[in-house]
């Protein structure tokens, strides 16, 4: 075991020795993260809107402007009724909302009300803003109908000409029974592709540690192709290390190698971009290693099928690449249609994904992320066996 650690301290210090190996290793995938990020959702994965409120002092325009302002899903940005239109069409937000004056005295006399949204009728980010106001408006239109209607019915009942404070009560005591729901709803989410979509940093944080892992195929796989031109693993076998032993530490140097890499992203993503990564550490390990372990192997493989390292660049970035876009590196894969869901879950890295985003955004634990922990080693075992079929000291 100890010349197993020798020989991966030999790769690893040339990895150390590489100049471009930071840039490919570290600085491009926190660039891409940083970038795509900002892109997908940006920190906090809410969609910007502006808001013109053109009904001052009205008591329901400013309450719907609050609940906005206190919404999770959108960002308020209050603007004039001019500038908002040209806020639209630069797309600096995803859409803009007009309160038009006397919205508030329609809302309290329990009389339709118009709101005039502007949006690209096309844009998803703007259906998302048009959701998120008709349910805010909706809840304050409810409570105005409600009192009224219970002020009505008792003013009826008992006679009462005079309503105005009756109305007051009533509407008091529909927003107290409103704020304590008959029933709450709790949410379960199932399976791998089912739940909250990965958005801003949660999605390309993670995205981009699969793909630059895999990227890392390419710095560990050229030393083995380069020392095997040269002749010294020939010279190797002439000392004591075996067969098993070469192949282990080269293995080896490239788990470690791949696995501070991600101890290295992860931590910049959880300090710098707030990724919730820690909220279960020993999933996050288990997950850790299993992708480690499927990347090491694949990177011997793809070391003992190609003679040189014009080769080997070309296959790692183009396997790379595909599977960080098929397995929802760049994109979340519930989003796309069944059919590439399912043809990107065929690979491992779909699950690894799906486990790291699922410890992030559900919760998982140990036992959520097994399955797919557990598919990577399958891969992972393919490719080691394969490799070792494979594995070759001299150049034919």
């Amino acid at each position: 075991m100890r010349r197993v650690w020798a020989l991966a301290d030999k790769d690893l210090l040339q990895t150390r020795r590489d100049k471009l190996a930071a840039l490919f290793i570290l600085i491009m995938p926190l660039a891409f993260t940083l970038f795509l990020g900002l892109i997908f959702g940006g920190e906090d994965g809410v969609t910007p809107m502006a808001v013109a409120n053109q009904d001052r002092g009205g008591e329901a325009a400013t309450e719907l402007v609050e609940g906005l302002r206190k919404s999770p899903v959108v960002a308020v940005e209050r603007v004039s009724a001019a500038r908002l239109e040209e806020q639209v069409d630069e797309q600096r937000v995803a859409a803009g909302l007009i309160i038009p004056a006397g919205y508030s005295e329609a809302v309290a006399a329990g009389k339709p009300a118009t709101l005039m949204l502007v949006r690209d009728a096309g844009s998803s980010a703007a259906q998302t803003v048009e959701n998120e106001i008709r349910t805010i408006a909706a809840g304050r239109a409810v409570e105005e109908r409600a009192a009224s209607a219970a002020a009505d019915a008792v003013a009826a009942a008992y006679g009462i000409r005079d309503g105005g404070r009756l109305k007051a009560d009533a509407d008091i005591a529909v927003r107290d029974s409103l704020d304590a729901p008959a029933f709450t709803v709790r949410a379960v989410s199932s399976g791998t592709a089912e739940g909250e979509v990965p958005s801003g940093f949660d999605l390309t944080s993670t995205g981009m540690i699969v793909n630059f892992v895999l990227f890392s195929t390419m710095t560990a796989g050229i030393a083995l192709i380069m020392e095997r031109r040269s002749g010294t693993l020939q010279r190797l076998m002439t000392t004591r290390a075996t067969r098993g032993e070469l192949i282990g530490g080269k293995v080896l140097g490239m788990f470690i190698l791949t696995f501070v890499q991600q101890v290295l992203l992860i931590g910049i993503g959880a300090l710098a971009f707030g990724v919730d990564y820690f909220n279960d550490p020993a999933a996050l390990l288990l997950v850790m290693i299993g992708l480690s372990v499927l990347v090491s192997c694949l990177g011997l493989l793809l070391a003992t099928l190609f003679g040189s390292e014009q080769a080997l660049v070309a296959a790692s970035v183009l396997i790379s690449m595909a599977w960080a876009a098929m397995s929802g590196g760049w994109f979340p894969l519930e989003i796309t249609g069944p059919t590439f869901s399912a043809i990107g879950h065929a690979l491992p890295t779909a699950w690894i994904l799906d486990a790291l985003r699922g410890i992030i955004l559900k919760g998982y634990g140990v036992a959520q992320v097994l399955p797919a922990v557990g598919y990577a080693f399958a891969w992972a075992a393919g490719f080691f066996l394969l490799g070792v079929w494979r594995f070759r000291t001299a150049e034919k």
